[in-house]
């Protein structure tokens, strides 16, 4: 048997509310652009008028909002879901953090995410990562600013293909509001701009390119190293880094780490140092 009820499970339509003529004047209810029923609006089982504005059952029209509506009473629960659109679904989780992330598939890619982290839910309707397993999101909880606090970084796998991975990570850190601590996303510079800006690179050879840091040359063995075809965030000895390099295949020889400090209230370069090997980062789907 289904349970009619109203206030905390109403949409507000947008309509135009004309006053009332009489006591059988019709409601009148459009839901794009067509009406689905008219009633008086003394019939309080579908309509209700509430400090001047109506209010609507989300039941009475779901059908026609294409909606598919589940209402659980012995839990409290309700759930409300669009038939036409893709469902979220759990694409990582961190037992450490208390974290899972939610993400809707669409046309290869995850999007809207929803973090659901220690009881509080936090919404990201403009991230994006691909929906290949091989490149799910990561998800770290380090103390990787030294205050002594744990912060949730999540590395997203934005682009990639033969012979590239970009990636670009979020890092959500615990801060004082006046409504007590959340975690809030802090800003990370753009590694590719920190590379321009403090890297020097150019083709000496046909495989050959000299990479300039500060005053250290150092030459590497590279296809096409100037591309940039690999930065892989990670969280690496509790800190921030992100390793950049050239075609994943055929290989560079060593590629750039660059590492994060947490300075001015974002993550700022620390230290950018050439390395023969790429470190050993995870780079596995976190499913904790």
């Amino acid at each position: 048997m289904k349970i009619k009820w109203f206030l905390s499970v109403f949409f507000v339509l947008l309509i135009t509310f004309v006053p009332v003529v009489s006591a059988v004047t019709p409601f009148k209810v459009f839901v794009n652009g067509q009406p689905i029923f008219g009633i008086s609006i003394f019939d309080t089982s579908i309509v209700r008028i509430i400090g001047g504005s109506p209010y609507v059952a989300i039941e009475s029209i779901s059908s026609e909002l294409k909606l598919d509506v589940e209402y659980d009473g012995k839990n409290k629960t309700l759930h409300i879901s669009n038939k036409g659109e893709p469902q979220s679904e759990v694409v990582a989780t961190l037992k450490k953090a208390k974290a899972t992330l939610y993400a809707t598939r669409r046309e290869g890619n995850l999007e809207k995410f929803r973090l659901v982290m220690d009881g509080g839910i936090r919404w990201f309707p403009y991230w994006r990562s691909t929906d290949a397993p091989a490149f799910g999101p990561r998800l770290f909880f380090e103390d990787i600013n030294q205050d002594g606090k744990e912060e949730l970084v999540i590395v997203l796998t934005t682009d990639h293909g033969t012979g590239i991975m970009i990636t670009e990570a979020h890092v959500l850190q615990k801060t004082k509001t006046n409504i007590g601590e959340i975690f809030e996303e802090k800003l990370i510079d753009n590694p590719v701009a920190i590379i321009n800006k403090n890297v020097k690179m150019k083709k000496v050879s046909n495989d050959q390119v000299e990479i300039t840091i500060g005053k250290k040359k150092t030459n590497d063995t590279t296809y096409d190293y100037l591309k940039l075809e690999q930065i892989d965030f990670s969280v690496y000895k509790n800190e921030l880094v992100v390793y950049i390099s050239g075609h994943i295949s055929p290989p560079t020889e060593g590629g750039i780490l660059i590492t994060y400090q947490f300075k001015d209230n974002m993550y700022q370069v620390k230290k950018i140092e050439y390395l023969k090997k790429r470190p050993d980062f995870n780079t596995e789907s976190s499913f904790q």
